[in-house]
């Protein structure tokens, strides 16, 4: 132990040493650290106080677990007198409340029972549904059936799960970019230190003794900068937090959070070059000139059009630096992008958050009943109730072996639709789909419409003759570009040649349904066009008559989603779902269920990942800078004795301004074709995976506009063209001021 405590002593020792005596050298790395303890600081706070925000909003919204809904006098006295229960450690729940409800169309009471399962409540869950669930079942009649249903309460501790999962994915990507972030700038050091490490190795320095060097260093900087780091951090969530009325909690934990993060960071970070370091000679490091891995020898440029010496020559030998160019260029503003993504990613989440998703849902399959008028005026009429919308007046094209035929004209480039080729119906430069939505529409659905951007007459659909509404999207991806009055053909499958193998699937399954199915195709006429309808499937509407001859269905609506206004309170809606639950008794058995979807909302909205997001987009920002000044001060300090070469030659202090000031505006203007590039390459990445890769696995589908904001981009791009730039004029100033106060070579800084 002793020996343990002495060795570490020493270490601690050294490395303080080292970095306290070379203060410059490691600034960027005093920078770098504490940013990256301040974004995990900002995350391991801000999800303290997201535990305690979701558990105090549920607590205040709900008192019970679960509700059974719909049970008869018989299913209701069970769990009255706790029929199930033996013995006393049986009981597993209390009942907070009961309604007795009357279903106008039976005549019948109905009872809606609110549990509180005791003690452990996933324990007494499983028990009540393994013991009570089968026994409630049996007391059942004929025609009957009751609806279970459970509270965000119930789920606390399961979205507590999903809550860690959440932050460890989150803890993963920032390990990555703080990792990138320390490597690039660890890189940097080493390749314009392999003279000093040459001579570490050359003294019996291996890869053991390199990386603990490097290690230890970094650690002690990561030391001073750990106390300030969190405490900004959690100043920062605090001012967030304010607006919430929520008590803020900090927890010591989180020191201990961020110092294991950042440990792990500098461990991944040192390895890599190290481990590289520790394989060279350490001849091959002593007699190689720094950089020189980056910067190839002005032997191999090209001396063109025998122009000036040496400015002119320098630009046209540029190609010297084009490793390095590539290097610093792909380092510095890959972080100016990540910038952007970060803020285009908090506007992915706000458009999230704000889509509309509904707070009831209705189930009249058990009755006589399909939705009609008189239902959407009773409906319409409950205080809160913004929209109704009919679910299961829709059929994928797929289902029915259906598919569109269009012109190749409508179809956008870059999206390779089936080519048409059918030996029965032969048409010339047509392509198809498959990927599409039927809907049959009424006028109060046509009314939805009206939200989504559009051209064209809605109202076309009951006015005209064969006409239909149309979304030019895939994926929500545009792919078509109608117009009104353009004409689709729509087929129905009326017979076929040969089966089709049940195997293939996309593009191959449609191929094959055409070239053996017998279809009859129909002529529609586009009279208006949807342009930001979400859509998985290419969305196409037609009036009540045109969606049964096409589908062989009839429109008839069993199952509703019912959204409501945002603003109301859970007093409200509560009042709200006792209003629509008495409406569905009106008509029978007829299934309401709560999605509890504002209260989740709310929940979210409390959670400010918004912010969170954008002050991380921020701190990633202020990494480039620091890449660019470490990186090109570092450069030009080994390139100062080449410029003192060339002024023992002739070359005035005005040339060497040049030379400086030219590679200054090279960078900068590589630097604003970079910076849009890869700004608009990672934030069509997010556009993709949200609006095409995602909803393949969820089912749902939200539609996320393309953009990058515009104030994202001025900065980014003026941040990254004047680190470009100053990187380079400030390293001359400082060249020329060393070399007057050294009286280096009769140089001097009045110099012409």
């Amino acid at each position: 132990m002793d020996y343990l405590f002495e060795n570490l002593k020493r270490n601690l020792t050294i490395a303080w040493k080292s970095v306290f005596f070379n203060f410059k050298q490691y600034l960027c790395f005093f920078v770098a650290l504490f940013i990256i303890q301040m974004f995990y600081g900002l995350m391991s706070v801000s999800n303290a106080n997201n535990n305690d925000v979701e558990y105090s909003h549920v607590n205040e919204e709900y008192n019970y677990h679960m509700v059974l809904r719909d049970l008869n006098v018989d299913q209701a006295n069970y769990l009255f007198n706790d029929s199930g229960a033996v013995f006393k450690n049986d009981i597993v729940f209390d009942i907070i409340r009961y309604d007795e409800n009357l279903n106008y169309m039976t005549g019948k009471t109905r009872y809606d029972v609110y549990l509180f399962f005791l003690n452990d409540k996933d324990v007494s869950e499983a028990r009540f549904r393994e013991n009570y669930i089968p026994d409630l079942t049996a007391l059942g009649r004929e025609g009957e059936s009751y609806v279970i249903s459970t509270t965000p309460l119930l789920k606390f501790e399961d979205n507590i799960r999903a809550n860690l999962v959440t932050f460890i994915f989150i803890t993963l990507i920032l390990l990555a970019v703080s990792v990138f972030l320390l490597t690039a700038l660890y890189n940097i050091r080493v390749n314009q230190y392999k003279f000093t490490y040459g001579v570490y190795m050359t003294f019996g320095a291996d890869f053991k003794k390199l990386f603990a060097t490097a290690f230890w260093e970094l650690f002690v900087i990561s030391c001073v900068t750990l106390i300030p780091a969190v405490l900004l951090s959690t100043l920062v969530v605090f001012i967030i937090y304010i607006p919430n009325g929520f008590a803020f909690h900090f927890s010591f934990l989180v020191f201990l959070q961020v110092a294991l993060f950042n440990l792990a960071v500098v461990l991944i970070s040192v390895w890599m070059p190290m481990r590289w370091m520790s394989t060279r000679q350490p001849m091959s490091l002593i007699i190689t000139e720094d950089n020189s891995n980056l910067v190839t020898s002005p032997i191999r440029s090209i001396n063109l059009l025998n122009k000036s010496f040496p400015t002119q020559y320098e630009f046209y030998s540029i190609w010297r630096f084009r490793k390095y160019s590539v290097q610093l260029l792909t380092t510095a503003i890959v972080f100016c992008a990540l910038f952007i993504m970060g803020l285009y990613l908090s506007e992915i989440y706000t458009t999230d958050l704000e889509y509309p998703r509904p707070q009831f849902t209705v189930d009249l399959s058990a009755t006589e009943y399909t939705y009609d008028d008189i239902m959407s005026e009773e409906l319409y009429a409950f205080e809160g109730i913004e929209e109704v919308r009919a679910m299961n007046n829709n059929i994928e094209a797929m289902e029915i072996a259906s598919h569109m035929v269009t012109s190749k004209e409508n179809v956008l480039p870059f999206h390779n639709l089936v080519v048409f080729d059918s030996e029965e119906n032969p048409m010339e430069n047509m392509r198809v789909t498959n990927e599409l939505l039927y809907y049959g529409m009424t006028e109060e659905q046509l009314q939805i419409l009206e939200r989504y951007e559009y051209s064209g007459d809605l109202n076309s659909i009951y006015t005209g003759e064969n006409m239909v509404i149309v979304g030019d999207s895939i994926s929500n991806i545009r792919t078509f570009k109608f117009e009104v009055g353009d004409t689709i053909l729509v087929s129905t499958k009326t017979g076929q040649i040969m089966s089709v193998d049940t195997n293939l699937s996309g593009r191959n399954l449609l191929k094959e349904q055409i070239a053996n199915f017998h279809y009859e195709y129909r002529t529609f006429t586009v009279g208006a066009v949807l342009h930001n309808i979400p859509s998985g499937n290419m969305p196409i509407f037609f009036n009540a008559e045109d969606y049964q001859t096409v589908t062989k269905k009839s429109v008839e609506t069993t199952s509703l989603n019912i959204y409501v206004d945002q603003s109301l309170t859970p007093e409200q809606i509560q009042t709200l779902d006792g209003q629509v639950r008495n409406w569905g008794r009106m008509y029978g058995e007829v299934k309401v269920s709560n999605t509890h979807r504002l209260s989740l909302d709310t929940i979210s909205a409390d959670k400010h990942y918004h912010e969170q997001l954008v002050c991380i987009s921020v701190l990633i920002l202020f990494i480039s800078p620091l890449v660019w000044f470490f990186t090109q001060t570092l450069y030009y300090f080994k390139r100062e004795k080449e410029f003192n070469i060339l002024q023992s030659i002739g070359a005035l202090t005005k040339d060497i301004r040049h030379i400086y000031i030219q590679g200054g505006l090279v960078m900068a203007g590589l630097s604003l074709i970079v910076a849009i590039v890869l700004s608009y390459l990672g934030s069509y990445a997010l556009f993709y995976i949200y609006n095409v890769a995602l909803p393949y696995f969820s089912g749902e589908n939200v539609r996320y506009a393309f953009y990058m904001p515009w104030y994202a981009i001025l900065i980014s791009i003026v941040m990254s063209v004047g680190c470009g730039y100053f990187s380079t004029y400030l390293p001359f100033r400082s060249y020329i001021k060393s070399r007057f106060t050294l009286e280096n070579g009769g140089a001097g800084e009045g110099e012409e």
